[in-house]
């Protein structure tokens, strides 16, 4: 399998890359410096770049079967709506995967992001009465993904995580599409091995799972 990954250089990022290439798998990690990936291998090409460049982003999805997105807004409680820089590197993947006839994309969300199967529990309705109460500026982060991958044509996944700081992985994952109860608390290494199985076994497409520790 050939995946693009952007947000490589992020903890979660890193896990999809070393989950990828023991499978046997070729990663492209597209990040903005050379020095931000500390793992090195033979199946792994680094692309430098800007969300914004969309001539680097062509030469890095071009060969891909899937398409992986590990960015995430950053946790400012300012109560100003500042720019909104991982929506806006959402919209050129889509334009880019678009343009180049590639599909599967699978994307990290939050319950903010509302799914059609999404019952009212506290998995779906807490955080983002949080987000929108503590971290203004990544709520509307969120909320502009939501429509820009509703809106596209491609097969999406939005892999929707709570509190992604538990350091033990339990055993394993647990998924709901917001219908059925979970937990609200996830590791980063389930969350990578989500997004790595749903991959690989091309499953959730047009759906938002949420995924929490066992």
């Amino acid at each position: 399998m050939n995946i693009t990954l952007f947000g490589a250089s992020g903890a979660i990022g890193q896990l999809v890359i070393q989950k990828a290439i023991q499978n046997g798998d070729r990663v492209i990690a597209y990040v903005r410096r050379e020095d931000s990936i500390s793992i090195s291998h033979k199946r792994l090409k680094i692309i430098i770049g800007e969300l914004s460049n969309e001539r680097k982003m062509e030469e890095a999805i071009e060969d891909a079967d899937v398409v992986i997105s590990t960015l995430g807004p950053a946790l400012d409680n300012s109560r100003k709506v500042k720019s909104l820089p991982i929506a806006s590197g959402h919209k050129m993947i889509i334009h880019v995967m678009e343009k180049m006839n590639i599909k599967r994309l699978i994307t990290l969300g939050t319950p903010t992001v509302k799914a059609k199967e999404d019952k009212k529990q506290l998995i779906t309705v807490l955080p983002g009465i949080m987000a929108k109460m503590l971290f203004p500026t990544g709520y509307q982060e969120m909320k502009e993904i939501e429509q820009l991958v509703k809106q596209s044509t491609l097969d999406w996944t939005v892999v929707r995580i709570i509190n992604p700081n538990l350091k033990q992985s339990g055993k394993g994952y647990n998924i709901s599409l917001g219908n059925t109860n979970g937990k609200m608390g996830v590791s980063r290494d389930n969350v990578a091995q989500c997004m790595y199985d749903i991959a690989q076994r091309n499953t959730y497409q047009k759906q938002m799972p949420i995924v929490f520790n066992k």
